[in-house]
């Protein structure tokens, strides 16, 4: 498949079928209530529950890799609230389009536009 993309896109033809009713399979996204939410992704997702637990009242600092709002829940409000709720909380928003961070958290907040590849470059050589 990958040696056949073009454009970012491959042949409809390479595309997997699902076994059971022979339609185009779709990556893994919450967009529906097909979210495979299988053994390995409860153990992650009860370990990042125990680190955020462990580390409310100490100095974190959320980073944000191009979320937008095709599924704001997920992610992008979440991370706002948890800024909003825990004064010792800082996030970095990089979107290319979609950088905006509320107003309200003042210098807690910073978002990043454009190409993160160059922002992450320029972080990296101010470190």
């Amino acid at each position: 498949m990958d040696a056949a993309r073009k454009d970012c896109l491959i042949p409809s033809e390479l595309v997997p079928k699902c076994p059971v009713c022979g339609g185009n399979m779709a990556m893994n996204l919450r967009c529906d209530n097909y979210f495979v939410e299988d053994e390995a992704w409860h153990e992650a997702a009860d370990r990042y529950a125990d680190f955020l637990e462990q580390h409310q009242s100490e100095k974190v600092v959320l980073i944000e890799l191009g979320v937008g709002f095709n599924t704001p829940i997920i992610i992008r409000f979440p991370f706002e609230k948890m800024v909003r709720e825990n004064a010792s909380y800082s996030l970095i928003r990089l979107n290319k389009e979609e950088a905006v961070v509320p107003e309200s958290f003042g210098i807690r907040a910073v978002g990043i536009g454009g190409d993160m590849t160059h922002a992450i470059t320029d972080i990296w050589r101010l470190s």
